[in-house]
């Protein structure tokens, strides 16, 4: 990769990080009767949207059932992307990914603390467990694509 795509390369994916982060951590910011409520409205549009479609039944009450869980797998995932394309294009191999998993693990323990200081919230340890396994997934995907690219184009690393 040359140093000019590189460079897009990194601000295309910062860019995007950053953007990620803001709406994880704003939504995080939002004191516990807001983000209730934010919850409520995601939930009965996805009940819209899933009765829409004809979802199984079973699949459509689990989810909505667990709109804020499910939520913050969704946020992870696309962060998990995100470092995951940041990370493969700059650092291959075992560094690559301790570094997205790395930065990952810090996101979601900063959005955790951000809720010690929001009304009526608080910090739980398993959504940080969610938040990095669901964007660990990601990134391990990432980086599987990645290396498939690479391989059927004959790249090495230089």
């Amino acid at each position: 990769m040359s140093i000019l795509s590189k460079k897009r390369h990194l601000i295309l994916s910062l860019s995007l990080i950053v953007l990620t982060v803001g709406f994880i951590w704003i939504n995080s910011a939002l004191p516990g009767s807001e983000s209730g409520q934010f919850s409520q409205n995601v939930r009965e549009l996805l009940e819209k949207i899933l009765t829409f479609i004809n979802f199984p039944e079973a699949a459509t009450a689990f989810l909505l059932e667990n709109v804020r869980k499910v939520a913050h797998v969704t946020e992870y995932a696309v962060m998990g992307l995100e470092l995951g394309f940041l990370w493969a294009g700059l650092k291959r191999g075992f560094q690559g990914l301790w570094n997205a998993f790395s930065t990952v693990l810090f996101i979601a323990v900063c959005d955790e603390t951000i809720q010690l200081f929001a009304l009526s919230r608080g910090p739980q340890i398993t959504d940080v467990l969610l938040d990095t396994a669901s964007a660990t997934v990601m990134i391990l995907t990432v980086y599987i694509i990645w290396l498939i690219i690479r391989t059927a184009r004959g790249e090495r690393d230089s």
